[in-house]
């Protein structure tokens, strides 16, 4: 008996670790922190779908608004650290909402542990199709002459096609008017009606200039987007330093086990991978990620962190 008992015991220790056996056991939550609609809803259904063929359990949506994005992250932050609850974390939870809310409920490195980068984009500088605007420096240009004439619409305070209204101003020397909206389709839909004169809008926007309904004149990332390669950079349209990229990435609470959170990666991999899910990426607008380790995401909302910190300090942006 003694010897079984023995044998039991060896066999016990050669099992893996319960969390890798069992995980998931359960549906896993994919917290949106936006509304519904969007690039959230976007990214919830592509990626939670994928994820949940991959993982072979659902990936439920949970839009939780509010504070750009600052109150989802901070639901997430204090979730249970056991994989089923998981954060779209966007450059604006992450790293800019740090350095623009003084009283932030939650630490974007501290209280979170990085998954995998899944995609980016660009924001898109669009006006109305009767706009005289046909490029950028029409619209700078008109700006320098008439200040304070233009308002811009954005999805709201501090998220970043607010930032790129910001750049703009900065960098082109313009004075010009912010009005934030609660999501980017209601900023949208006011400058279809013509009361605002241009948006820096996520690429939701991209459906209504195949429509004709509006002009894009330039995208703030570093490249051209893959749906829009005829759309120039603001660097290529002439403002040298400009650039606003949005990535949409995936954390879990810190504390979560290391194999947990390297099964969710490894899910991420394939799923970036996968062409169906590649061609449904470029279709709305955001290229996959070309890296999906966690350490990349780890050193990019680092960097981000850094880079929006000299921003606001440049430009004195700062909301309570």
């Amino acid at each position: 008996m003694k010897a079984l008992y023995a044998l039991l015991a060896v066999a016990t220790t050669m099992l893996p670790p319960a969390s890798q056996a069992a995980y998931p056991e359960r549906p896993i939550t994919l917290v949106v922190p936006y509304a519904a609609g969007g690039m959230g809803s976007t990214f919830g259904n592509v990626v939670g779908d994928a994820l949940a063929r991959q993982l072979g359990r659902p990936v439920v949506v949970d839009y939780r608004p509010g504070a750009n994005g600052a109150l989802g992250a901070a639901y997430v932050a204090k979730a249970q650290p056991d994989g089923y609850t998981m954060l779209m974390a966007v450059n604006s939870t992450m790293a800019i909402n740090p350095n623009l809310y003084p009283k932030l409920q939650y630490d974007p490195v501290g209280d979170f542990a990085p998954v995998a980068m899944v995609n980016a984009s660009s924001n898109i500088l669009v006006v109305n199709a009767a706009s005289p605007f046909k490029s950028l420096q029409e619209l700078i240009d008109y700006a320098r002459q008439n200040p304070g004439k233009l308002n811009f619409g954005s999805s709201g305070n501090g998220a970043t096609p607010h930032l790129s209204g910001e750049m703009l101003k900065r960098l082109a020397d313009v004075k010009i008017n912010h009005v934030p909206y609660k999501g980017i389709g209601p900023a949208v839909t006011d400058l279809l009606g013509g009361q605002i004169d241009f948006v820096f809008s996520d690429t939701s926007a991209m459906p209504q200039v195949q429509a004709g309904r509006l002009r894009a004149l330039a995208v703030t990332g570093p490249t051209r987007l893959g749906i829009a390669p005829d759309i120039p950079t603001m660097q290529e349209a002439g403002l040298d330093d400009f650039i606003v990229r949005t990535w949409y990435s995936l954390v879990v609470p810190a504390g979560t086990p290391e194999d947990v959170v390297q099964r969710l990666n490894g899910a991420v991999a394939a799923v970036v991978k996968d062409p169906e899910v590649k061609a449904r990426m470029v279709a709305v607008g955001v290229d996959p990620a070309e890296d999906t380790s966690s350490e990349y995401l780890d050193r990019t909302i680092r960097s981000d962190l850094a880079f929006w910190k000299q921003f606001m300090a440049d430009t004195g942006i700062r909301l309570e």
